[in-house]
């Protein structure tokens, strides 16, 4: 069952519960005070009636009168005072077991049973009764009244059948009623549950609308939407993060494929040439030199690609502190390799600064960079640290303006065909700028074409 009919039932239940609760009390209350209101006045009107006979009765007996002209005296005088009466009441004159007038056809003493005042069914009727005594010349009587009532019975009947179809009306408006309002304030999660299911079928774009905050101030449905909203936010931020990242490793490893292909070909095929083919000892060594050094292209490419992705991760890493002469000590040997390979000339210059920093990661940065450099064609190499950076300059051929702000994109090459010379994939420079993201700083880079290119490591003070 929905939520919204469980909560219309409910609070059809409550309502009418409480409906039904106060009209009973409200009518039984009523019923009470209609029926008390009328024995009361039969009551009153009996003790009038008492009150009245015993004075007229009293001033006409004669007490040397005979025993019948005495009775005959007592009725005329009783059933003129009854006769008088403007009310639907009947009234019994009795002493002891005598009845001297009797104009109701009912015997008092069945409908009293014993009591003062009763009200029984009586063939179909509802019936009070109600007696009281007079002493008349040393006589006691008895004044008997009786009131048919079924009209005020049948107009609380009816009452009570009013309210009975009062109340339906007013449980199947307030039914319709309630529907209605549930449905309305429970709308936002019919909406919640598409997005969620959207949500779940990879849409993360969708929102909830809501309410003006001034409008439903404490709204708990608009407070549910809002943080469901929020949630969606971060999860699509979220998505559109793994998805980037994941693009991103797509890309790479694509290009690792395609750069790799050139290498291995060559690689394939001077090994079948060796396998295959009679040839001298000079080129056996030409062979085994070029396979040698496509291997070392293929390894210096992976190592740089699984470092890249690696750092994609976006975990942290960590600092410590490091001077520039040990950063420097640490590639020294690695750097004069690359140097005396292109015959370029290395100089360092510090004094005495220092870096919070990952070494190895630093260290790796400077090869890259120097690596770049005499690649494009430097004949001069100054590794320097100054305040808050370390730079790698150049007098190499320099990198034009138009592309200076692509080159580190993963694998973009200025010059393609002397890039793959070199062995290099265009993976330096994105590395770089990976390693200065981790460290909080910035990887900046000045060159004008033909005089060469300054690339620093810019740390926050």
């Amino acid at each position: 069952m929905k939520i919204r009919v469980r909560l219309s039932l409910l609070f059809v239940l409550c309502s009418t519960a409480s409906l039904l609760v106060c009209g009973f009390l409200l009518l039984r209350a009523s019923a009470k005070g209609m029926i008390r209101s009328v024995e009361d006045n039969a009551v009153s009107e009996l003790g009038m009636l008492k009150t009245s006979f015993a004075s007229a009765a009293s001033k006409t007996l004669d007490a040397g009168a005979s025993d019948s002209l005495r009775r005959s005296v007592l009725v005329y005088v009783f059933q003129s005072y009854a006769d008088d009466t403007f009310s639907a009441s009947q009234y019994v004159l009795k002493r002891g077991g005598e009845t001297f007038y009797n104009n109701s056809g009912y015997a008092p003493d069945v409908l009293l049973d014993g009591l003062e005042q009763n009200t029984v069914t009586w063939q179909g009727e509802k019936l009070f009764a109600a007696v009281t005594e007079i002493d008349l010349n040393r006589e006691t009587y008895q004044i008997y009244l009786i009131r048919n009532v079924t009209d005020l019975y049948d107009s609380i009947d009816r009452l009570r059948l009013q309210f009975y179809v009062i109340c339906a009306a007013a449980v199947l408006l307030s039914a319709a009623l309630i529907l209605w309002a549930t449905a309305r304030t429970l709308r936002p999660l019919k909406t919640l549950e598409k997005e969620a299911a959207a949500m779940a079928r990879g849409e993360y774009h969708a929102r909830i609308p809501l309410p003006k905050r001034s409008s439903k101030p404490g709204d708990e449905i608009a407070t549910v939407s809002e943080s469901f909203n929020r949630m969606a936010a971060a999860v699509e931020q979220h998505i559109d993060a793994v998805t980037a990242v994941a693009e991103e490793r797509k890309m790479l490893i694509g290009a690792l494929t395609h750069e790799m292909k050139t290498p291995m070909t060559a690689i394939i095929g001077y090994a079948d040439l060796l396998e295959r083919a009679k040839l001298s000892e000079a080129q056996r060594e030409e062979a085994v030199s070029f396979i040698h050094r496509e291997a070392q292209r293929l390894e210096r490419l992976t190592q740089k690609m699984m470092r890249l992705i690696t750092l994609t991760d976006g975990e942290g890493i960590a600092l410590q502190a490091v001077s520039a002469r040990q950063l420097f000590s640490m590639a020294e040997k690695t750097l004069e390799t690359v140097a005396v390979r292109h015959g370029a000339a290395l100089r360092y210059v510090e004094n005495g600064e220092s870096f919070s920093a990952d070494p190895d990661l630093v260290v790796g940065v400077l090869i890259n960079l120097v690596d770049n450099a005499c690649a494009a064609g430097a004949k001069h190499v100054t590794v320097a640290a100054g305040e808050n950076r370390l730079s790698v300059a150049d007098d190499g051929c320099g990198i034009p303006q138009a592309i200076l702000d692509k080159v580190t994109q993963p694998f973009f090459r200025a010059d393609k065909a002397r890039s793959r010379r070199g062995g290099h994939a265009g993976l330096g420079l994105a590395l770089a700028a990976r390693v200065a993201e981790l460290h909080r700083a910035r990887l900046v880079i000045e060159s004008a074409e033909g005089k060469g290119t300054t690339v620093s490591l810019v740390f926050d003070p």
